[in-house]
Formats: structure tokens, C-alpha cells, sequence
């Protein structure tokens, strides 16, 4: 019999709700580890991107203001400055699509458990960051082992928010006129800093769309 797919209305409304509250709630403190979460992930982006560019990354600095930096001696700086905001969305968007399956969670953050904890061991070097990235890789290391009825909203969340970094940022860049990686592409190109939000931004919601369309649909037979 020929699969047909239907959409998956509850996991939609997961995905609006958490999107829509947490554009409400970034500015506050209600979402301070998760902003932490995202941050580590866009630095993550700038250093993995520095190594693929044939450069080195000499520190990666997560600050417990919400805010980071990679120091770095070569590679392409066009797309290191980039590569926060893309990183972020593609790596929210992996998430969206791996977040459907309950069964998937314990694999999910078995990965992530990974991922912070070599990213941390060959890239981070302040105090803070340090513990933050193996604290939360110990953290994911135990509930990959031990989940709990409802962990797959964990991954939801994270999900949502990584993928909507860009867009958070533009808020930051507009409303309190943050320095962010807009910012220093403009300094780079000459091209203005909110083009620069706006365009990842766009590109943000894209990778959300086409993610999001594909998580949100079930094979039913």
C-alpha cells in the first residue's frame, strides 16, 4: 500500500508555541540557560568555520552576559563572521527534524553530549564557558542514559530557538543596538549591518520552513 503523509497538527503547535514565547520571553531571565545554549552553538559555528577555512582557533569565549567570541589567526573572515547565524539555523533545523521521534531523544542528546564536550575540550577557554560546555555535556550524557516522559520537549526547544537565533539577533541589533555579527560584517563589506540581519534572518526562516514542513508531516500507511 502507497505511504501517505499527514500533518502532524499537535507537533506543529509545539513548534509555533514555543517559537512565538520564546520571541515574547528572550529578553528575560526565564530563558537564561537556553540562551547560553545558543550562544555556545553560534560560537561553536564561528570556530568550526575557522578550521574549515584553514585557519586556527587560538580561544572560544562564552560569557555568562549571553554573549561570546572566537578569537582566530587565519582563515576566511567573511565566512567566519557568517557563519554564526548559519550555523545556528542549520543546526536548529537537524534538530527539527530529529525531534519527532520519541524514540530518537536518547540518541539526540547522546550526540549533543559529544558535540559540547570535544567543542569544549579543543576550542573553549574561559572559566565560564569551560564549565558551561561540560556541565550541559554531563547533563545531556544523562538523559541520553536516564530519559524522563517528556525529554523530546528539551530538543523541541532547543530546536526552535537555535533555529530562530537571527531572528533574535535582529531584534537585539534593532532595539538595543547590540554588536552583533551584523555588525561586523558590515565593518567587512561595507554593506550595511541591517541588510546583513535581515538576509540571515530570511535565510534563518528558511532552513525553519523547510525543516519545519518535513518534521511536522507523519508517514501513516
Amino acid at each position: 500500500m502507497q505511504n501517505k503523509q499527514r500533518l502532524n497538527i499537535r507537533q506543529l503547535l509545539v513548534f509555533l508555541s514555543i517559537g512565538f514565547l520564546s520571541l515574547v520571553f528572550w529578553h528575560t531571565p526565564f530563558l537564561y540557560p537556553v540562551k547560553i545554549f545558543v550562544v555556545f552553538i553560534h560560537e561553536a559555528s564561528h570556530a568550526l568555520t575557522t578550521i574549515l577555512t584553514g585557519g586556527q582557533v587560538i580561544s572560544m569565549v562564552v560569557t555568562p552576559w549571553q554573549s561570546g567570541y572566537v578569537q582566530h589567526a587565519g582563515g576566511n573572515s567573511l565566512f567566519i563572521a557568517a557563519a554564526g547565524y548559519i550555523g545556528s539555523a542549520l543546526f536548529g533545523g537537524l534538530l527539527l527534524l530529529l525531534s519527532t521521534r520519541d524514540e530518537w531523544a536518547s540518541a539526540v542528546f547522546f550526540g549533543l553530549a559529544i558535540f559540547f564536550g570535544l567543542i569544549t575540550i579543543f576550542f573553549v577557554r574561559n572559566g565560564f564557558g569551560l564549565a558551561f560546555g561540560l556541565g550541559t555535556a554531563v547533563a545531556f550524557a544523562f538523559l541520553s542514559r536516564r530519559p524522563f516522559p517528556g525529554t523530546h520537549y528539551i530538543v523541541d526547544i532547543l530546536a526552535v530557538t537555535s533555529a530562530l537565533y537571527a531572528v533574535y539577533d535582529l531584534t537585539d541589533f534593532l532595539f538595543i543596538g547590540a554588536r552583533t555579527d551584523a555588525v561586523i560584517l558590515a565593518e567587512i563589506t561595507a554593506v550595511p549591518a541591517f541588510v546583513w540581519a535581515g538576509l540571515w534572518s530570511v535565510i534563518s526562516l528558511g532552513i525553519v520552513w523547510v525543516a519545519g514542513k518535513r518534521a511536522v508531516r507523519q508517514t501513516s500507511g
